[in-house]
């Protein structure tokens, strides 16, 4: 009898159920390290301050053209009337509330059912710290006061830590 010129192949012991080899821990290190980035990024997502969108009036293309008309006499109608420009921009304007004492989430969901979109807040002790979440400050003043103001307006809350006083 001859010996057979291939070694059968070393024989490997399948691993106990409970221990990972090289690919699981791959899989599992690549599992997790993705995991916490999408758990960083909505957290990042969901504490950030309100972004004020700015928007740029560019310029679009200007479009002539010529229109031949035929006109015939006909009797003229009454003018319609216009409405006063007073009263026009009136309408934009809005009656801001007086947020002071209140939490600072609170403060900007009630000033954004006013109309009030454009909104950003400030550590009032002057330390410079950020209002990462929102429902741990309080407002301890507001620009612009109270009043009438135009929808546009930035309201800029000063702010403080909740279990801190108002400078």
């Amino acid at each position: 009898m001859s010996v057979p010129p291939y070694q059968p192949p070393p024989y490997h012991p399948p691993a106990p159920p409970n221990q990972f080899n090289g690919k699981h821990k791959t899989i599992l290190g690549c599992g997790g390290l993705l995991f916490m980035v999408v758990l960083v990024g909505s957290i990042g997502a969901a504490c950030s301050p309100q972004a004020s969108v700015k928007t740029r009036a560019v310029p679009g293309p200007t479009v002539t053209e010529t229109v031949t008309a035929t006109v015939t006499d006909t009797p003229r109608r009454a003018p319609k009337e216009t409405v006063p420009k007073e009263t026009a921009s009136a309408a934009e304007r809005t009656k801001l509330s007086n947020y002071a004492g209140q939490q600072l989430q609170a403060a900007q969901d009630a000033a954004q059912a006013e109309g009030f979109f454009v909104l950003t807040s400030h550590d009032a002790t002057g330390a410079g710290r950020m209002q990462l979440l929102d429902r741990n400050w309080k407002v301890c003043s507001q620009k612009p006061g109270p009043g009438k103001v135009d929808h546009s307006t930035t309201i800029d809350f000063a702010t403080v830590k909740l279990e801190e006083t108002c400078p």
